[in-house]
């Protein structure tokens, strides 16, 4: 059976609560009550073999913390209140139910304000044979690359995720089949891949090692990357880019054999396979909606391009 080292506490006071929390991930805090009285700090973790999950309130306190290098992925959901994320290059505004990818391997400053956290801790080395699995690409090449989920929809499908996972690990004595916390570490790994940008989402898209492209077209397709759920041209990508429309175009043919445009379409392609492979049996989910919401709007030609990509139908992904 898959025991977990379970921790539980409530506490007003400062120094218990700072420890407490510290079993997360270390770091060095600053809290101010608004309430004295009303505030506190509330904690359920549970530590299993090559996975954590928490449940944490940080009730009536703005909570600031300076957090060390962690080296395993620390993901979560903001149940309630709201928070910011300061990373080394940029920060991440943090709503009500946002979700989260704290930076791994170097510092970074983290705030909340009277929120609930729901979080998930998974060894970097748990998900990289499962990023190798599923695209071929070498594990030790893996790397997150943004703090945000990749699009709306992604973010709602996290937000189960994390619940779904916290509400199983987070429990006091909880003794899980082997097989069951294996399927759990699974799905929190192939979420995380799923939900956060990474570089198995390019890897299948970039050209070969030695052929590197110029910086302006790693910038297109970062953002790109980031911003496939929302309306874009030849000209805000360029724009983003730093380049003119006609220089970009020149730049990706002789660079990525494609135009933007069409580098554009195939990231919003795997955007909609990899929700048809993260959709619940029986939720009411239909392949029509999703492809429609990633801007695929003739399911003749949606169909054909998914199945000259993946092999077989959209039907089939979203039914295994």
């Amino acid at each position: 059976m898959g025991s977990s080292r379970y921790f539980e506490i409530r506490t007003r006071d400062r120094e218990e609560a700072a420890e407490s929390l510290n079993r997360v991930a270390p770091h060095r805090p600053r809290m101010r009550f608004d309430d004295p009285e009303a505030g506190g700090v509330s904690l359920r973790t549970a530590n299993y073999d090559g996975l954590g999950a928490d449940l944490m309130r940080l009730g009536g306190m703005h909570y600031a913390a300076a957090v060390e290098p962690v080296d395993f992925l620390l993901a979560g959901f903001v149940a309630d209140g709201r928070g910011v994320v300061h990373g080394r290059d940029d920060s991440a505004e943090l709503p009500r139910h946002g979700g989260f990818l704290y930076p791994l391997g170097v510092e970074f400053a983290a705030e909340y304000d009277d929120a609930s956290l729901a979080t998930v801790r998974v060894p970097l080395d748990v998900i990289a044979p499962v990023a190798e699995a599923a695209t071929g690409m070498p594990a030790a090449d893996l790397r997150f690359e943004a703090m945000t989920p990749v699009s709306e929809a992604m973010r709602r499908y996290w937000a189960a995720t994390a619940v779904h996972l916290t509400r199983h690990l987070a429990v006091r004595d909880a003794d899980l089949p082997p097989l069951l916390l294996d399927q759990l570490r699974r799905l929190a790994a192939a979420s995380l891949l799923t939900v956060f940008p990474n570089t198995t989402m390019t890897a299948a898209r970039l050209p070969e090692p030695g052929r590197i492209p110029p910086a302006a077209v790693r910038r297109a397709v970062a953002y790109m990357d980031a911003h496939a759920d929302e309306p874009l041209t030849a000209a805000t990508i360029a724009a983003a880019a730093g380049i003119g429309v006609r220089g970009l175009q020149v730049a990706f043919r002789r660079h990525l054999d494609q135009t933007p445009l069409e580098y554009l379409r195939r990231v919003r392609l795997e955007r909609v396979h990899r929700e048809l492979q993260a959709a619940e049996p029986g939720a009411g989910v239909t392949v029509k909606a999703i492809a429609r919401r990633w801007g695929f709007a003739n399911p003749g030609r949606f169909t054909a391009e998914y199945r000259a990509v993946y092999g077989h139908l959209p039907s089939r992904t979203l039914r295994t």
